[in-house]
């Protein structure tokens, strides 16, 4: 029973960070027809998302002072937006592997409360009570603030068709949460680039938060692509917006392959050039999640804007999607059982 406390009292943010790796490698999966794995992976991530929800629930209740104290840290508040991407993803795999619009639903709806939850409270305490200064507390992993924003528009998006009269609405307002995620990820990047090239970075500090830098990027995308590909079955005032959506999207997904390489020198900079030990922590799922989230959405990008030969990089891509995901997988398991043996050895 201590041991289920002390897993309670300390729960780390970020391990919704796992639902949403799991659930886009298994939308990516899917669109790829590796439908096997996209099964196995979107029952997996039913129950994780129980599992890590209920204990998130229960530290509401048990541990408030706790969790409170993880809000005001200017280093972990944004990642509580991982709780309102990790739904929004379970939610858009209920639409693409299983095809279950309706229970979809559920989870948007659901999304929506926890992003406007999580959205009010973090900057809110950030706007009011951090006094640190950018280069203690900037990190890439600010940009799940992003993340969380465009997964409420893919969401959206993807079940805009299912709304019948009501549809004009539901992509209305997934267009304007793809603006906002948009806006913050300008304002968050410039930030990030600001700290990275004027203050000096320890390279244990590097790598796992800061391919959030891709995976932000490549959600926006995704969500700009889905809009486009729905906006002909919406149709009215949204045609005009076809070709900006278009050539944004473009702008997005080109920056956001342009951070891939800078990604890989970071990652040989930290584990080979310093040799750095590799030590799992659940924000190693926010190296996963990018690999995913690019392999989709350029698949989407590629239907919405009919350019069929960017396809030969999701068809590469997905593989180093499932290695990443697989690597990491083990690591947590193997962690895990770690911890649980050495809190039972403590309690004995």
């Amino acid at each position: 029973m201590s041991v289920i406390r002390n897993t309670i009292q300390t729960l780390h943010p970020a391990y919704f960070a796992f639902i949403m790796s799991t659930g886009i490698i298994s939308i990516a999966a899917k669109l790829l027809s590796f439908t096997g794995i996209a099964y196995v992976l979107f029952y997996i991530n039913i129950i994780a998302y129980a599992i890590i929800l209920s204990l998130q629930i229960l530290r509401v209740g048990m541990y408030w002072d706790h969790l409170y104290k993880d809000l005001c840290n200017p280093k972990l508040s944004i990642v509580f937006f991982t709780t309102v991407a990790g739904t929004n993803v379970l939610g858009s795999q209920f639409v693409t592997v299983v095809n279950q619009p309706e229970i979809a639903k559920i989870f948007w709806y659901f999304g929506i409360f926890l992003w406007t939850i999580v959205t009010f409270s973090t900057f809110s305490i950030l706007f009011i009570k951090c006094t640190e200064r950018i280069e203690t507390v900037m990190h890439g992993g600010w940009l799940i603030a992003t993340v969380g924003t465009q997964s409420v528009a893919v969401l959206g998006a993807l079940l805009a068709p299912e709304f019948g009269s009501y549809g004009s609405f539901v992509m209305f307002i997934s267009f304007a949460w793809w603006m906002i995620g948009a806006f913050l990820y300008v304002i968050l990047i410039t930030l990030l680039f600001y700290r990275l090239v004027f203050f000096k970075i320890a390279p244990e500090a590097l790598v796992p938060p800061y391919w959030i830098n891709m995976g932000a990027i490549a959600i926006t995308t995704l969500a700009g692509a889905l809009l486009c590909l729905n906006i002909p079955q919406i149709g009215g005032a949204y045609t005009d917006f076809l070709t900006f959506t278009k050539c944004f999207t473009l702008f997005f997904w080109s920056f956001g392959t342009w951070w891939i390489p800078f990604l890989i020198i970071f990652g040989i900079w930290k584990y080979i050039y310093h040799r750095t030990p590799f030590k799992y922590s659940p924000l190693y799922w926010g190296m996963v999640f990018p690999l995913g989230m690019y392999t989709a959405c350029t698949i989407k990008l590629s239907q919405a804007l009919q350019i069929p030969f960017i396809m030969n990089i999701p068809n590469y891509f997905i593989y180093i999607a499932f290695l990443g995901w697989s690597i990491i997988f083990i690591s947590m398991m193997v962690s895990i059982s770690k911890e649980v043996t050495k809190k039972e050895v403590t309690t004995t």
